[in-house]
């Protein structure tokens, strides 16, 4: 399941109606692909909702950083702090680096790379695949869409899951993907693309920014079935 975008510090009410679609879907992994914080003084709500949220999932949460969090805690000492206190309450925080989950009945590991914020500049392609075995695929975590082709790139992507966009936020009639693309200067706006042979996934997210409104452009919780290929 992935989850994306929450803003917590603006209004958010989808983000903690996803605790109760994580409790009725059940899902072996969940993930949150940035941008949880919109500005220093929601941490404490941003605590409690991931301490909620690693409550309820009762399996790993994995989490990679957004540009908001970047650009609110720099990338020094408060930034550092920030993470452990998400860490601190059960999020599994990748930044640039590998780690593997088991499915609840066990079986094979699932290779899981998270890579830091590419729109702030801080996303390290190398760095975040260099745990992995020589052709081993794994699935990427990502907050912004835009750099995906370096993504796709390394070898190792199996499946790409970003979010960044909002799907748009706003969505004006008629226009819709085709403004959202233009003012983001990327094609990757919402829903699934694929990259080479590679899917790539832009989720909606669940919160809001810059305006307090989403306009014919719902809120998502995103549950993905993965099957060999």
């Amino acid at each position: 399941m992935q989850l994306s975008d929450p803003h917590l510090g603006y209004p958010s009410p989808a983000a903690w109606r996803a605790i109760d679609t994580i409790c009725a879907e059940r899902p072996d992994l969940v993930v949150v692909t940035g941008d949880v914080a919109d500005r220093r003084s929601s941490i404490p709500v941003v605590l409690a909702w991931a301490k909620q949220l690693c409550e309820a999932a009762g399996v790993p949460v994995i989490y990679v950083p957004g540009n908001h969090e970047h650009w609110r805690f720099g990338d020094g000492e408060a930034m550092a702090q920030f993470l452990e206190q998400l860490r601190q309450v059960g999020f599994v925080v990748l930044e640039n680096e590998s780690t593997r989950i088991s499915h609840r009945s066990g079986g094979i590991g699932l290779a899981i790379v998270g890579l830091d914020d590419s729109y702030s500049y801080n996303m390290d392609v190398e760095a975040g695949f260099s745990g992995l075995a020589a052709g081993e695929q794994a699935i990427v975590l990502e907050h912004c869409p835009d750099d995906v082709t370096s993504i796709v790139a390394s070898g190792h992507a199996s499946l790409v899951l970003t979010g960044h966009t909002h799907g748009g936020q706003v969505r004006l009639p008629l226009w819709g993907d085709r403004l959202t693309a233009a003012l983001e200067g990327a094609p990757f706006v919402r829903g699934l693309y694929r990259v080479g042979e590679v899917p790539l996934y832009v989720s909606q997210g669940l919160g809001m920014s810059v305006l307090p409104l989403r306009f014919f452009c719902p809120p998502e919780v995103t549950v993905f079935t993965l099957s060999r290929p």
